[in-house]
């Protein structure tokens, strides 16, 4: 019987808009990840503990547009099709062109919430960031998990 899970993470964009201004920010990418029994360690074993997306995966571009050029960026996902066994993490692997970002240099864990209520804080940004480059970690992939495609969409928000 082949076994077969795939995993795909969507990315979608919120801004807030606040009287000082619009902020500007472009998300680029998307994961999926596909596994057969090729991938299951050997007989009688289970996948490996966590797998990895390219770094560089995501690219974000951020323009604060507003007068002290700072702004937050949350993240969260809503699940789609997904198991709660799957967790998701993010973390920053750049600062793109700019030297002034704090926070997210270690895998985060993505939680199902609201983006404006139940949001992580990823990391602060001041002034103009392009490109920069977001890499994905999945873990409690196993081979208990039901078959199928599990699927959810990752929101990331910018607040000033």
């Amino acid at each position: 019987m082949k076994n077969l899970i795939t995993l795909i993470a969507f990315l979608v964009i919120s801004n807030t808009m606040l009287s000082q201004g619009f902020i500007n920010m472009t998300v680029t990418g998307n994961w999926v990840k596909s596994l057969t029994e090729s991938d299951i360690i050997g007989a009688g074993n289970d996948y490996k503990t966590s797998y990895e997306s390219i770094d560089g995966q995501t690219l974000l571009t951020i323009n604060p547009n507003n007068k002290n050029n700072m702004v937050h960026v949350y993240v969260t996902r809503s699940n789609d099709d997904w198991n709660d066994n799957l967790l998701l993490k993010v973390k920053r692997t750049s600062n793109g062109n700019n030297s002034t970002v704090n926070g997210s240099i270690m895998y985060q864990l993505i939680t199902n919430a609201s983006p404006l209520s139940g949001a992580m804080k990823l990391f602060t940004c001041y002034d103009n960031v392009t490109n920069m480059t977001l890499q994905y970690e999945i873990t409690g992939i196993s081979v208990l998990l039901p078959v199928k495609s599990y699927s959810t969409t990752i929101t990331y928000t910018v607040m000033y």
